[in-house]
Protein backbone atom coordinates (compact mmCIF):
# COMPACT_ATOMS: atom_id res chain seq x y z
CA UNK A 1 0.00 0.00 0.00
CA UNK A 2 0.97 3.61 -0.54
CA UNK A 3 0.17 6.48 1.75
CA UNK A 4 1.01 10.11 2.40
CA UNK A 5 2.37 11.70 5.57
CA UNK A 6 2.04 15.43 6.30
CA UNK A 7 4.51 17.32 8.47
CA UNK A 8 3.49 20.92 9.29
CA UNK A 9 6.76 21.79 11.07
CA UNK A 10 10.14 20.68 9.79
CA UNK A 11 12.69 23.26 10.91
CA UNK A 12 14.71 23.59 14.09
CA UNK A 13 13.43 27.08 14.91
CA UNK A 14 10.05 25.57 15.59
CA UNK A 15 11.69 22.92 17.79
CA UNK A 16 13.27 25.70 19.88
CA UNK A 17 9.87 27.35 20.17
CA UNK A 18 8.36 24.09 21.42
CA UNK A 19 11.18 23.57 23.92
CA UNK A 20 10.71 27.06 25.32
CA UNK A 21 6.94 26.71 25.52
CA UNK A 22 6.68 23.20 26.91
CA UNK A 23 9.89 21.96 28.52
CA UNK A 24 10.99 25.25 30.07
CA UNK A 25 7.49 25.93 31.33
CA UNK A 26 6.98 29.30 29.67
CA UNK A 27 3.46 30.60 29.01
CA UNK A 28 1.79 27.83 27.02
CA UNK A 29 -1.30 29.76 25.99
CA UNK A 30 -0.03 33.12 24.72
CA UNK A 31 2.90 32.07 22.56
CA UNK A 32 2.36 31.99 18.80
CA UNK A 33 5.17 30.86 16.52
CA UNK A 34 6.14 33.53 13.99
CA UNK A 35 8.06 32.83 10.81
CA UNK A 36 8.09 29.80 8.57
CA UNK A 37 7.94 26.42 10.30
CA UNK A 38 8.82 24.61 7.05
CA UNK A 39 6.59 21.73 6.01
CA UNK A 40 6.48 18.73 3.69
CA UNK A 41 4.31 15.85 2.50
CA UNK A 42 5.94 12.47 1.91
CA UNK A 43 4.82 9.62 -0.31
CA UNK A 44 5.78 6.26 1.22
CA UNK A 45 5.17 2.64 0.33
CA UNK A 46 4.84 -0.64 2.16
CA UNK A 47 4.61 -3.65 -0.16
CA UNK A 48 3.34 -6.14 2.41
CA UNK A 49 1.99 -6.11 5.94
CA UNK A 50 4.85 -5.45 8.37
CA UNK A 51 7.17 -5.07 5.41
CA UNK A 52 9.76 -2.35 5.02
CA UNK A 53 8.35 1.18 4.75
CA UNK A 54 10.12 3.06 1.94
CA UNK A 55 10.18 6.78 1.19
CA UNK A 56 9.37 7.34 -2.51
CA UNK A 57 9.09 11.12 -2.92
CA UNK A 58 8.25 14.34 -1.13
CA UNK A 59 7.00 17.86 -1.77
CA UNK A 60 7.42 20.98 0.37
CA UNK A 61 4.24 23.00 0.88
CA UNK A 62 4.31 25.48 3.76
CA UNK A 63 2.77 24.11 6.95
CA UNK A 64 0.52 21.35 5.54
CA UNK A 65 -2.00 20.02 8.06
CA UNK A 66 -5.11 18.12 6.95
CA UNK A 67 -5.33 16.47 3.52
CA UNK A 68 -7.66 14.22 1.55
CA UNK A 69 -6.99 12.29 -1.65
CA UNK A 70 -10.01 11.92 -3.96
CA UNK A 71 -9.79 9.60 -6.98
CA UNK A 72 -10.22 11.48 -10.25
CA UNK A 73 -9.67 14.85 -8.58
CA UNK A 74 -6.35 14.72 -6.78
CA UNK A 75 -4.94 15.60 -3.39
CA UNK A 76 -6.61 18.39 -1.41
CA UNK A 77 -4.41 19.78 1.37
CA UNK A 78 -4.16 22.71 3.76
CA UNK A 79 -1.12 24.94 3.36
CA UNK A 80 0.18 28.43 4.12
CA UNK A 81 0.96 30.53 7.18
CA UNK A 82 -2.17 31.28 9.23
CA UNK A 83 -1.13 34.40 11.13
CA UNK A 84 -0.67 37.92 9.87
CA UNK A 85 2.62 39.79 9.86
CA UNK A 86 2.70 43.60 9.99
CA UNK A 87 -1.00 43.88 9.23
CA UNK A 88 -0.89 41.64 6.16
CA UNK A 89 -3.38 38.76 6.26
CA UNK A 90 -2.11 35.22 6.59
CA UNK A 91 -2.33 32.98 3.53
CA UNK A 92 -3.66 29.76 4.98
CA UNK A 93 -5.74 28.08 2.26
CA UNK A 94 -6.78 24.85 0.55
CA UNK A 95 -4.82 23.66 -2.49
CA UNK A 96 -5.41 20.77 -4.87
CA UNK A 97 -2.66 18.80 -6.57
CA UNK A 98 -4.34 17.17 -9.57
CA UNK A 99 -3.62 13.81 -11.18
CA UNK A 100 -1.11 15.47 -13.53
CA UNK A 101 0.93 16.82 -10.63
CA UNK A 102 -0.26 20.42 -11.03
CA UNK A 103 -1.82 22.76 -8.49
CA UNK A 104 -5.10 23.55 -10.23
CA UNK A 105 -7.18 24.93 -7.36
CA UNK A 106 -6.64 27.30 -4.42
CA UNK A 107 -9.46 28.24 -2.06
CA UNK A 108 -9.26 31.09 0.44
CA UNK A 109 -11.74 32.49 2.95
CA UNK A 110 -11.70 35.23 5.62
CA UNK A 111 -13.05 32.56 7.98
CA UNK A 112 -10.02 30.30 7.59
CA UNK A 113 -8.13 30.45 10.88
CA UNK A 114 -5.70 27.72 11.99
CA UNK A 115 -7.22 25.05 9.75
CA UNK A 116 -6.56 21.52 10.91
CA UNK A 117 -8.68 18.83 9.24
CA UNK A 118 -9.91 18.63 5.63
CA UNK A 119 -12.40 16.18 4.11
CA UNK A 120 -14.13 16.13 0.72
CA UNK A 121 -17.93 16.08 1.02
CA UNK A 122 -20.69 15.50 -1.51
CA UNK A 123 -21.00 19.26 -2.12
CA UNK A 124 -17.54 20.59 -1.33
CA UNK A 125 -14.84 20.54 1.34
CA UNK A 126 -15.22 20.49 5.12
CA UNK A 127 -12.55 22.01 7.33
CA UNK A 128 -12.10 22.67 11.03
CA UNK A 129 -11.22 26.33 11.55
CA UNK A 130 -9.78 25.88 15.02
CA UNK A 131 -8.90 29.53 15.50
CA UNK A 132 -12.57 30.51 15.48
CA UNK A 133 -13.94 27.24 16.93
CA UNK A 134 -15.91 26.46 13.76
CA UNK A 135 -16.56 23.75 11.21
CA UNK A 136 -16.87 25.21 7.72
CA UNK A 137 -18.04 23.56 4.52
CA UNK A 138 -17.21 25.41 1.30
CA UNK A 139 -17.95 24.55 -2.31
CA UNK A 140 -15.19 24.28 -4.92
CA UNK A 141 -15.52 28.01 -5.60
CA UNK A 142 -14.76 28.73 -1.95
CA UNK A 143 -18.30 29.83 -1.08
CA UNK A 144 -19.55 28.92 2.39
CA UNK A 145 -22.40 26.39 2.19
CA UNK A 146 -22.62 25.12 5.78
CA UNK A 147 -21.13 25.97 9.17
CA UNK A 148 -21.27 25.11 12.85
CA UNK A 149 -19.83 27.38 15.54
CA UNK A 150 -19.01 25.88 18.92
CA UNK A 151 -19.43 29.33 20.47
CA UNK A 152 -23.12 29.28 19.45
CA UNK A 153 -23.65 25.70 20.63
CA UNK A 154 -22.90 25.84 24.33
CA UNK A 155 -19.14 26.39 24.20
CA UNK A 156 -18.70 30.15 24.58
CA UNK A 157 -16.22 30.16 27.46
CA UNK A 158 -12.65 30.65 26.29
CA UNK A 159 -9.97 28.32 27.62
CA UNK A 160 -8.24 31.28 29.27
CA UNK A 161 -11.48 32.67 30.69
CA UNK A 162 -14.17 35.05 29.48
CA UNK A 163 -16.97 34.73 26.95
CA UNK A 164 -16.14 34.44 23.26
CA UNK A 165 -18.24 35.84 20.40
CA UNK A 166 -17.14 35.31 16.79
CA UNK A 167 -17.60 38.20 14.37
CA UNK A 168 -18.45 36.44 11.11
CA UNK A 169 -18.03 39.61 9.05
CA UNK A 170 -14.35 40.22 9.79
CA UNK A 171 -11.26 38.79 8.10
CA UNK A 172 -9.91 36.38 10.68
CA UNK A 173 -6.71 35.90 8.70
CA UNK A 174 -5.66 39.27 10.16
CA UNK A 175 -5.49 37.88 13.70
CA UNK A 176 -3.84 35.02 15.56
CA UNK A 177 -5.89 33.20 18.16
CA UNK A 178 -3.72 31.41 20.74
CA UNK A 179 -5.19 28.52 22.66
CA UNK A 180 -6.35 30.61 25.61
CA UNK A 181 -8.78 32.50 23.31
CA UNK A 182 -10.35 29.35 21.85
CA UNK A 183 -13.23 27.52 23.52
CA UNK A 184 -12.87 24.00 22.09
CA UNK A 185 -9.89 23.86 19.72
CA UNK A 186 -11.98 21.51 17.55
CA UNK A 187 -9.43 19.90 15.29
CA UNK A 188 -11.14 17.13 13.30
CA UNK A 189 -14.51 16.83 11.59
CA UNK A 190 -16.05 14.44 9.10
CA UNK A 191 -19.44 13.48 7.77
CA UNK A 192 -20.59 10.45 9.76
CA UNK A 193 -19.87 7.48 7.44
CA UNK A 194 -23.03 5.73 8.70
CA UNK A 195 -25.39 8.73 8.58
CA UNK A 196 -24.82 11.48 6.01
CA UNK A 197 -27.10 13.85 7.94
CA UNK A 198 -24.63 13.96 10.85
CA UNK A 199 -21.15 15.44 11.31
CA UNK A 200 -18.63 14.21 13.86
CA UNK A 201 -16.11 16.54 15.45
CA UNK A 202 -13.50 16.36 18.22
CA UNK A 203 -13.74 18.95 21.00
CA UNK A 204 -10.11 18.96 22.12
CA UNK A 205 -10.47 20.90 25.38
CA UNK A 206 -13.63 19.07 26.43
CA UNK A 207 -12.12 15.63 25.73
CA UNK A 208 -15.15 14.66 23.72
CA UNK A 209 -16.63 13.81 20.32
CA UNK A 210 -19.79 15.66 19.28
CA UNK A 211 -22.30 14.40 16.71
CA UNK A 212 -24.00 17.31 14.94
CA UNK A 213 -27.26 17.28 13.00
CA UNK A 214 -26.54 19.07 9.71
CA UNK A 215 -30.06 20.50 9.47
CA UNK A 216 -30.84 21.60 13.02
CA UNK A 217 -27.22 22.22 14.18
CA UNK A 218 -28.12 20.49 17.44
CA UNK A 219 -25.50 18.12 18.80
CA UNK A 220 -25.04 15.20 21.15
CA UNK A 221 -21.87 14.19 22.95
CA UNK A 222 -21.21 10.59 21.90
CA UNK A 223 -17.71 9.99 23.31
CA UNK A 224 -16.19 11.40 26.50
CA UNK A 225 -13.07 10.87 28.61
CA UNK A 226 -10.55 11.71 25.91
CA UNK A 227 -7.20 13.42 26.45
CA UNK A 228 -6.02 15.69 23.63
CA UNK A 229 -7.71 13.66 20.88
CA UNK A 230 -7.30 14.04 17.09
CA UNK A 231 -8.55 12.56 13.81
CA UNK A 232 -11.95 10.92 14.12
CA UNK A 233 -12.13 8.35 11.29
CA UNK A 234 -14.22 5.49 9.93
CA UNK A 235 -13.18 2.00 11.01
CA UNK A 236 -14.31 -1.40 9.72
CA UNK A 237 -16.14 -1.92 13.04
CA UNK A 238 -17.31 1.67 13.53
CA UNK A 239 -15.02 4.59 14.33
CA UNK A 240 -11.45 5.23 15.43
CA UNK A 241 -9.50 8.19 16.79
CA UNK A 242 -6.12 9.05 18.25
CA UNK A 243 -6.25 9.72 21.99
CA UNK A 244 -3.09 11.76 21.65
CA UNK A 245 -1.97 12.59 25.18
CA UNK A 246 -2.51 9.00 26.33
CA UNK A 247 -0.42 7.70 23.42
CA UNK A 248 -3.11 5.36 22.14
CA UNK A 249 -5.57 4.57 19.35
CA UNK A 250 -9.17 3.94 20.34
CA UNK A 251 -11.76 2.00 18.32
CA UNK A 252 -15.50 2.36 18.91
CA UNK A 253 -18.42 0.41 17.51
CA UNK A 254 -21.27 2.06 15.60
CA UNK A 255 -22.97 2.85 18.91
CA UNK A 256 -19.84 4.66 20.13
CA UNK A 257 -18.93 1.98 22.65
CA UNK A 258 -15.20 1.44 23.17
CA UNK A 259 -14.18 -1.97 21.83
CA UNK A 260 -10.40 -1.76 21.37
CA UNK A 261 -7.39 0.23 22.54
CA UNK A 262 -4.01 -0.01 20.83
CA UNK A 263 -0.93 1.60 22.40
CA UNK A 264 0.94 3.79 19.95
CA UNK A 265 4.19 4.16 21.85
CA UNK A 266 6.16 2.39 24.54
CA UNK A 267 4.17 2.20 27.76
CA UNK A 268 7.09 3.57 29.79
CA UNK A 269 7.70 6.58 27.51
CA UNK A 270 7.03 9.65 29.70
CA UNK A 271 5.59 12.21 27.23
CA UNK A 272 3.21 10.34 24.94
CA UNK A 273 1.59 11.82 21.84
CA UNK A 274 -0.16 9.87 19.08
CA UNK A 275 -1.28 12.33 16.42
CA UNK A 276 -2.99 10.06 13.88
CA UNK A 277 -3.59 6.43 12.93
CA UNK A 278 -5.15 4.47 10.08
CA UNK A 279 -6.39 0.90 9.78
CA UNK A 280 -4.51 -1.15 7.18
CA UNK A 281 -6.07 -3.80 4.88
CA UNK A 282 -4.58 -6.49 7.15
CA UNK A 283 -6.29 -4.97 10.24
CA UNK A 284 -3.08 -3.65 11.78
CA UNK A 285 -2.62 0.06 12.50
CA UNK A 286 -0.18 2.63 11.19
CA UNK A 287 0.34 5.01 14.10
CA UNK A 288 2.01 8.43 14.22
CA UNK A 289 4.05 8.28 17.44
CA UNK A 290 5.14 11.91 17.24
CA UNK A 291 7.25 12.40 20.33
CA UNK A 292 9.56 9.53 19.39
CA UNK A 293 9.50 10.61 15.71
CA UNK A 294 8.30 7.23 14.53
CA UNK A 295 5.58 5.84 12.31
CA UNK A 296 4.70 2.49 13.84
CA UNK A 297 2.75 -0.43 12.44
CA UNK A 298 1.21 -2.49 15.25
CA UNK A 299 -1.34 -5.29 15.53
CA UNK A 300 -3.27 -7.07 18.27
CA UNK A 301 -0.62 -9.77 18.64
CA UNK A 302 2.07 -7.22 19.51
CA UNK A 303 4.03 -7.28 16.25
CA UNK A 304 5.64 -3.99 15.30
CA UNK A 305 7.48 -2.34 12.42
CA UNK A 306 8.66 1.25 12.66
CA UNK A 307 9.75 3.95 10.24
CA UNK A 308 11.77 6.77 11.79
CA UNK A 309 10.73 10.21 10.51
CA UNK A 310 13.85 11.87 11.96
CA UNK A 311 13.71 14.85 14.29
CA UNK A 312 12.25 17.50 13.94
CA UNK A 313 9.66 15.92 11.60
CA UNK A 314 6.43 15.39 13.60
CA UNK A 315 3.65 13.67 11.67
CA UNK A 316 0.25 15.35 11.58
CA UNK A 317 -1.76 13.09 9.27
CA UNK A 318 -1.54 9.78 7.42
CA UNK A 319 -3.58 9.49 4.19
CA UNK A 320 -3.94 6.32 2.07
CA UNK A 321 -3.55 6.70 -1.70
CA UNK A 322 -3.83 4.22 -4.61
CA UNK A 323 -0.86 2.32 -6.01
CA UNK A 324 -0.66 4.57 -9.09
CA UNK A 325 -0.42 7.79 -7.07
CA UNK A 326 2.56 10.07 -7.66
CA UNK A 327 3.27 13.74 -7.08
CA UNK A 328 4.14 14.44 -10.72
Amino acid sequence: MKFLISYPQTNWEYVKFRLNRIIKGKDKSNDVFHGSPGGKIQLVEQKESFGKITLLDEIYPIKPFGMHYVSGEGLYFITGLPCCENGVAGDEHIARLNEQGEIDLRLRSPLFSQLRSLRRTEKGLMVTSSGIDAILEVDLDGELIWSWYATESGYAKAYGGGERVIDKTMDHRLKCYPGRLQTTHLNSSTVDPYDAEKVLTILFYQGAVARIDRKTLQHDIVITGLSGAHHIRPHSKGYMLSNSRKGEVRVYDKNFQLIETQLGTKDWFPVKWVQDAIETPSSSYLIADCNTFNLRERDASGRERKFNTKMPNRIFQIEPVPENFKFK
